[in-house]
């Protein structure tokens, strides 16, 4: 039996802060799937990366004389599911937008045409498409939830999680929380699928360069705790001074932090580089001694569940200081890494420290176990041969 087609729904695609979906897309085409995106709109062009070739049609971009006809033949086809869907948008309204049924309607009527399995990421605006257009062509759909989509704004999540052929998160720490969202009967549908590294693509092209040059890499918001990242080096400026901190990303805080690093006199240390694309993140990477990933509870419930580029780290032989919160202990361990309480800038800086205090022959040995270990447990040809046999299960 030939592999379903997929398609992938995504609120925007491709965003630089989601290359993972771009992996997994590319390792689900290499498994034999016809592989699809249908995504919502374009990320703004500071946070645009590479697709990976693969094909993207956008919600967005259908003239409305397309959506009308689109829309005409969706409900001459299926009068019962666009009347059910209209109820359901009446539900879902009190806890998000909807996007209107002639929106979606053209890609109904794509997916219809393919017999594709819906498979989404994000169980926000790209959950709820992937459950209306599952419903209203009759196809299977599953949602991959990931962060915000969990904590900070669980929009009608339950019904999204209940109503999915099969539902996943990213890490043990989302999805024991994800099966308290279901009846016990729903649970064993609720699996862990990893964001893989391909190694090939992240590995040094040289030793590492032994000295005291820490990055860290993501949205300048509350939960990845880059305040504390800073005041760490501030704290270690006194005593075992760090040569450079490069925080790589953009977002809402970077006003608040740019003052923090003025205030804290550590201007010469701490540099906000903005956002970058991939090549250049990796080039980052190449050039660190270690990676700082001090993630905490935002105020709002906000928070990672397992950042991509800390594997991205690992598999490049760099070491690691984290926090001690959500699904990092599963990734970030002895002796490759160091655990800190979240929000606590003095055991971040001992972390840093301790780390960065090995033996340069220690170091390596770390870094290359710690590249052992991310491309055992994160390889993308076996997540994604793992979700492979989900879709073809879901088509049973």
């Amino acid at each position: 039996m030939s592999a379903r087609p997929v398609v992938v729904l995504a609120d925007t695609f491709a965003a630089l802060s989601e290359t993972f979906i771009v992996t997994e897309g590319i390792a689900l085409a290499a498994s034999g799937h016809a592989v699809r995106v249908e995504a919502g709109v374009r990320p703004a062009s500071g946070d645009r990366g590479e697709t990976g070739g693969l094909r993207v049609d956008y919600l967005d971009d259908a003239p409305l004389g397309a959506r009308l006809r689109a829309l005409a033949r969706v409900v001459v086809r299926h009068p019962y599911r666009s009347l059910r869907d209209l109820a359901g948008r009446r539900r879902w309204r009190a806890q998000e937008a909807v996007w209107p049924l002639r929106s979606l309607a053209p890609a109904v009527i794509r997916a219809e045409r393919e017999d594709a399995h819906l498979h989404a990421h994000f169980a926000a605006a790209a959950g709820l498409n992937a459950l209306r257009i599952g419903r209203l062509a009759g196809l299977p759909y599953s949602v991959v939830a990931h962060g915000y989509d969990i904590y900070q704004r669980p929009m009608n999540l339950p019904e999204k999680l209940e109503r999915s052929a099969f539902a996943a998160g990213t890490c043990d720490y989302t999805v024991e929380h994800l099966r308290t969202l279901v009846p016990a009967a729903s649970r064993k549908r609720i699996n862990r699928i990893v964001m893989g590294v391909e190694g090939s693509a992240f590995s040094r092209t040289g030793p590492l360069p032994g000295t005291r040059r820490v990055v860290a890499v993501g949205r300048l918001v509350e939960k990845k705790g880059f305040e504390v990242l800073i005041r760490a080096a501030a704290l270690l400026a006194d005593t075992q001074p760090l040569d450079k901190v490069v925080i790589a990303g953009d977002g809402p805080l970077r006003p608040y932090l740019e003052a923090l690093v003025s205030d804290l006199g550590v201007e010469g240390t701490v540099t906000l580089a903005g956002p970058m694309p991939h090549p250049a993140v990796q080039a980052l990477l190449e050039s660190a001694d270690l990676l700082t990933m001090p993630c905490v509870v935002a105020a709002d419930g906000d928070r990672d569940s397992m950042p991509v580029v800390v594997k991205e780290a690992l598999a490049m032989e760099i070491l690691v200081a984290a926090s001690d919160e959500v699904g990092l202990p599963e990734m970030v361990m002895p002796p490759w890494g160091r655990l800190a309480a979240p929000g606590d800038a003095v055991a971040l800086a001992g972390a840093i420290d301790g780390l960065l205090g090995m033996s340069p022959p220690d170091r390596a040995d770390a870094g290359r176990a710690g590249r052992e270990f991310v491309l055992k447990h994160c390889n993308p040809a076996t997540e994604a041969k793992r979700l492979s046999g989900l879709i073809a299960e879901a088509a049973l």
